[in-house]
């Protein structure tokens, strides 16, 4: 079977240690999932799954496929298909033997990005994500937490009150978690924005049972990530591997290059080095985390018959099809370079006849240009003499009358008449005239330098305090799925939720049942 080339497909780990599942859509409407083993990226098999129809799906919308690590080593665990996009938000629930459950949309918010899309906790059926939409939230931003559901569809909300914002000017965010079997979920938000800084926020209250002033995610103050130089490109891609945040982009040179961050440890971007070859990046690219390696789909180095490659984290190998050897890296920065490699004519290992210049031709260069900076000096030396002459007798002329600090009472005066010519004897000796002028030409007013605004870098200052949220003003606002009823209009700049939950009534394109067959459930959290 021929694998099926998605611009804006997905890839999510399976519960097999070298399979993932890859979903997309090639026709308007129908959303469709493959099994893939890649235990041999160079060689990968690949089997139909299953197929979802729902009016929203489009080839021309970016996905995000999301996984649940909470239930990994359990029978037939699901992951989720988000789409994004205004008008064009989907998801789905899939489950490893071929049941699909949904899909639905949410009422009154779309979501904007995969990569502004995040993990922020884990734990058993649930998966808390943090979201950019379309929305602004009076008092706070477009950013909205969220908590999807493996076995319950109408258990998964988002709620866009957030105990402190991330930047409103965002370019990626992604997550890490603490697997627990326990709530609330433990985890960390890393946001990095436009303006070329980054942000760890520590995930909070990431509990199932909300009561009160309870929220589905609160994030703490953020601390400031140590770029280290580092500068990400519009296209960069987030990766989640557990505790460890990857992120995947362009060098220089057109290969992909990997930087990691681990918030728990401290918040320093770094970029992972590795010695060997490495696929060329694509914009288009999708990744994902499978154990210890790093999935892509879609590189530019790949092929129709093998679009995967992997990463090694341990071994910091890539493997696959078309890796390419990367440009070495500067010291000095953190992309790659490209540099020239020396020639047998640059090291010398040619003949003499190649090698060698004519003696003659050096020798007679250098005199030549020794004559003409002779003459050169002659004639700016003669001409200075001219000036300097001109400018002392100007000077003598008009010379005021002062008193000679020779004579022990300061009473003789000398006038114009009594001061010889500029070659007198006393300046002959090489002694101070008074009379004569320092500069060639009188000195101008000093010029006022004001301190003008730094752009070097195209960047203004920025400065972004998150509004505090305080719980006892504002009482929890729940969204939930859309209702069957006609969707809101998605256009929207600015939101203001109500006051009470939502209902929730999802619209799906299968029958409703209380859970799939052979879906886990689990009904209380220890």
């Amino acid at each position: 079977m021929s694998f099926p080339s998605f611009q804006n497909g997905c890839i999510a780990p399976s519960n097999s240690a070298t399979g993932v599942y890859l979903a997309g859509v090639s026709t308007a409407g129908t959303l469709a999932v493959y099994s893939v083993d890649i235990s041999n990226p160079n060689s990968p098999t690949i089997a139909h799954l299953a197929t979802n129809v729902y009016s929203s799906w489009s080839p021309q919308a970016k996905k995000a496929c999301i996984a649940f690590p909470g239930l990994q080593g359990t029978a037939n665990t699901p992951f989720l298909v988000q789409q994004f996009g205004v008008g064009s938000t989907a998801q789905v629930n899939v489950y490893p033997n071929g049941t699909t459950w949904g899909a639905f949309s949410f009422n009154s918010i779309s979501f904007m990005s995969p990569q502004l899309y995040n993990y922020a906790g884990a734990s058993k059926e649930s998966v808390w994500i943090t979201a950019v939409t379309n929305n602004t939230y009076v008092g706070g931003g477009p950013w909205t937490g969220m908590r999807l559901n493996a076995t319950d569809m109408f258990a998964t909300i988002a709620d866009p009150v957030l105990s402190n914002y991330p930047s409103s000017t965002p370019l990626v965010s992604v997550g890490t978690y603490i697997p627990t079997a326990n709530t609330p979920a433990q985890g960390y938000t890393i946001v990095f924005d436009l303006l070329g800084g980054g942000s760890v926020y520590t995930a909070l209250d990431t509990a199932v049972s909300m009561t009160g002033a309870d929220r589905v995610i609160s994030l703490s103050s953020p601390r400031a990530v140590d770029m280290g130089g580092i500068k990400l490109t519009s296209n960069v891609i987030p990766v989640t591997m557990v505790g460890v945040a990857y992120l995947l982009d362009q060098a220089l040179d057109g290969t992909t290059v990997l930087y990691t961050i681990d918030p728990s440890q401290d918040s320093k971007l770094q970029r992972v080095s590795f010695p060997g070859s490495a696929p060329l990046f694509s914009p288009n690219m999708q990744a994902t985390a499978l154990g210890s390696q790093i999935v892509t789909y879609g590189s530019g180095s790949g092929s129709a018959a093998s679009p995967f490659n992997t990463f090694d984290t341990i071994a910091a190998t890539w493997s696959g099809p078309g890796l390419v050897v990367p440009s070495p890296i500067t010291p000095t920065s953190t992309s790659a370079s490209t540099y020239p490699s020396p020639t047998s004519k640059q090291t010398g290992e040619e003949g003499d006849t190649e090698s060698k210049t004519p003696i003659g031709a050096i020798i007679g260069g250098v005199v030549g240009a020794l004559v003409i900076i002779a003459l050169i000096v002659f004639f700016v030396i003669r001409s200075r003499r001219k000036n300097r002459g001109v400018e002392e007798q100007s000077s003598a002329e008009s010379a005021p009358a002062y008193n000679d600090p020779a004579k022990p009472d300061g009473d003789v005066n000398y006038n114009n008449s009594n001061i010889g010519s500029p070659n007198m004897t006393q300046l002959q000796q090489g002694g101070f005239d008074p009379r004569t002028s320092y500069y060639s030409q009188p000195p101008t007013s000093p010029t006022i330098f004001q301190t003008q605004p730094d752009y070097s870098n195209g960047q203004t200052s920025y400065n972004y305090s998150p509004p505090i949220f305080n719980p006892n003003a504002q009482q929890p606002t729940i969204f939930q799925p859309a209702s069957s009823s006609p969707q809101q209009s998605q256009g929207q700049t600015s939101y203001s939720p109500a006051h009470t939950a939502v209902p929730c009534s999802p619209t799906a394109s299968h029958q409703n049942q209380s859970n799939p067959p052979g879906t886990p459930h689990f009904n209380g959290y220890s």
